[in-house]
């Protein structure tokens, strides 16, 4: 798959396109990117999606703080499970953002890509104000196909929804929707040695500031194929402190300091709780633990 920042005319001929943001790659956006694939499949043509950076509600409404289910990176790692030949990734800056819906189309999906085909979910809206619909796309001559709302558990993949669901806690629902492990990414850096002091060692990862953790409370998860708990929390036994991401290696020794280290939590298993003391507190990370081992496949 390749990553295109810079989209200029005949760099893909008559591509199929899926349009959108895709934070979070969810069940609604895999369907969407999937149709595109199979769309161009049967053309002959490239599939390509094209999404943004930064989010654009970053630059339309920075006050509100949203908190992004995937970065880039992770968008683009799991647009690359789904078979498509092209990424392209458009700066959403004010330039964009002051852009019309028919100048929009015009410059990027006409002009600079000249698309065969574009692929969007029901409640596709662009442009200046989020004015414009599907009907504006239908406009340019080129095909348009809409995929319908994805409904998992009666539920409508949104990623709104998943943001939800990942901050109440309903972290088993979140997942559902969105069709994979919660990935994050961070670089390893220096703790206070609680963890190794405790007989558990543990990795904190620093992610970006932008992205969305889930509650606080223990997961269980894979860095790679390695079983791993994570603490995503303050750790109140030792007094409130800073919100941090602990991950504790099952059979793993090493000095991952300074490595950037990829983490899919599959499985919340528990609250994180204030413990009477540091014993009690080793007692229950032992029965986390012997939980993941005992709930995670290798």
């Amino acid at each position: 798959m390749r990553i295109i920042r810079h989209p200029r005319k005949n760099l893909l001929h008559a591509p199929v396109v899926a349009l959108g943001n895709f934070d979070g790659v969810h069940l609604g956006h895999q369907q969407v990117i999937k149709t595109a694939v199979k769309e161009a499949k049967k053309l002959g043509a490239d599939s390509a999606v094209i999404t943004f950076d930064p989010h654009p509600q970053e630059v339309i409404a920075p006050e509100r703080g949203l908190r992004l289910l995937t970065t880039l990176q992770e968008r683009e790692a799991l647009i690359k499970t789904l078979g498509v030949s092209e990424v392209i990734v458009l700066k959403f800056d004010q330039h964009l953002l002051g852009l019309s819906a028919h100048e929009f189309n015009e410059k990027y999906l006409v002009n600079q890509l000249g698309v065969r085909e574009v692929v969007v979910g029901y409640d596709y809206a662009f442009g200046r104000g989020r004015r414009a619909g599907i009907a504006e796309l239908k406009k340019f001559g080129f095909k348009v196909v809409v995929v319908p709302a994805v409904k998992k558990s009666g539920v409508i993949a949104k990623s709104g929804k998943v943001r939800e669901l990942l901050s109440t806690g309903d972290f088993k629902n979140a997942l559902t929707i969105l069709g994979h492990p919660y990935r994050l990414t961070g670089r390893v850096g220096r703790g206070d040695g609680r963890g190794i002091n405790l007989g558990f060692p543990t990795a904190n990862i620093y992610v970006d500031p932008r992205k969305l953790l889930p509650a606080e409370g223990v997961y269980a998860g894979f860095v790679g194929k390695k079983k791993c708990v994570v603490n995503i929390g303050s750790r109140p036994t030792f007094g409130a402190g800073k919100l941090q991401v602990e991950i504790h290696l099952l059979n793993f020794s090493g000095d991952l300091r300074g490595k950037t280290i990829r983490v899919d939590l599959t499985r919340r298993l528990r609250h994180e709780k204030q413990f009477a003391d540091v014993e009690a507190l080793k007692a229950q990370i032992r029965k986390d633990i012997a939980r993941v081992r005992r709930r995670l496949s290798e």
